[in-house]
């Protein structure tokens, strides 16, 4: 969710962690049918997260799919991450006390110790950064029985999964990338008792972009894509009942899923369109739609946004060839590259 009135930013609520990857621009690479692409390694910012901690996976998750795909790295700051933590605890927090899970941008319980306002930009005013925010959220709920826990993961790989989880959205993949040129992090876990021997564990995920001062521009004419040429580890379905807004309104089973979505950007003020697209393995198209502000069901897209999203799940563990043409304000462009999904 973001201040702003070009578009807004829900939640994402899944109860089991999803996993996607980055990727990259360019030509399409050659590549023989079902090859899955290796792993592509990019220079990303430090930051000053504790080593093994949510946050820090979260943020190389994210700032290496931004490097790769040419949507510009992000600087930590660390008023952003203190707005994260805290409501992230404040979601955690609410949800124990009450017993009912709570994902949520709105902060209506003052009396509650984590309370620090009801709007984002409210809290990030509050930690002293202002008032320019985008915020996107993830929670993982799990219910288990003492007799016989789950292994959780680590609290790293928890943080990465997250935000693969949110890149493997429409929305929230608009969110996390976003032009705003700072990001901040927060994640919590509680566990409480449910019943004699049945616990709930409750964890929260967030992270804030900010654009009080800098946002990061493609260019004129520029267009960037995630997943792009290199991408690697991409989930192979999307469950839209999954986002909240549902992107496909009509698909409100979590067994109705689509491939993931393609995303396409140029900057705000520039009018992107595409008039040709093709997903394809092994010579095979798959059927695809797109998603642009005109035809968006929830009027959240800018006039500079495009999804292309395959209508059927994709295969594991496969190459893909996609190409991409249309106009930038009525000048041409073409994009072609391959990407590999995951399990």
């Amino acid at each position: 969710m973001t201040k702003a009135t070009t578009f807004s930013l829900p939640l994402l609520l899944s109860l089991a962690l999803a996993a996607c990857g980055g990727g990259g621009g360019g030509d399409s690479a050659v590549v023989a049918p079902g090859t899955v692409l290796p792993p592509t390694t990019v220079t990303i910012p430090t930051a000053t997260y504790a080593a093994g901690s949510a946050e820090l996976g979260g943020y190389t998750v994210l700032q290496q799919a931004r490097v790769l795909c040419g949507f510009g790295a992000l600087r930590q700051n660390t008023r952003l991450d203190a707005a994260a933590l805290n409501h992230a605890r404040y979601l955690t927090s609410i949800s124990s006390a009450s017993g009912t899970s709570v994902l949520s941008h709105y902060e209506d319980i003052p009396t509650d110790p984590y309370y620090t306002g009801y709007f984002p930009w409210d809290r990030t005013t509050a930690t002293g950064y202002g008032d320019q925010v985008a915020e996107i959220l993830e929670a993982t709920v799990w219910d288990y029985d003492t007799g016989n826990p789950p292994v959780f993961p680590a609290l790293a790989q928890r943080g990465a999964d997250s935000m693969r989880s949110l890149l493997n959205t429409v929305y929230h993949l608009t969110g996390a990338m976003y032009a705003g040129a700072d990001v901040g992090f927060g994640a919590d876990v509680q566990t409480i008792a449910t019943g004699t021997t049945s616990r709930r564990e409750e964890y929260r995920f967030g992270s804030l972009n900010g654009y009080q001062t800098t946002t990061i521009n493609l260019g004129s004419g520029n267009v960037a894509t995630y997943p792009c040429q290199g991408s690697t580890d991409i989930p192979s379905a999307f469950v839209p009942a999954n986002e909240s807004p549902n992107p496909f309104p009509a698909m409100t089973s979590t067994s109705q899923t689509v491939g993931p979505p393609i995303y396409l950007k140029v900057d705000a003020g520039q009018v992107l369109r595409v008039t040709s697209s093709s997903v394809s393995q092994n010579g095979v198209s798959v059927p695809t739609t797109v998603l642009t502000a005109a035809n968006d069901p929830n009027r959240d897209l800018g006039a500079n946004e495009v999804f292309v999203i395959p209508t059927i799940a994709l295969s594991s563990n496969t190459n893909y060839q996609v190409s991409l043409s249309g106009t930038i304000s009525g000048a041409p462009f073409s994009r072609s590259f391959s990407m590999s999904t995951g399990q």
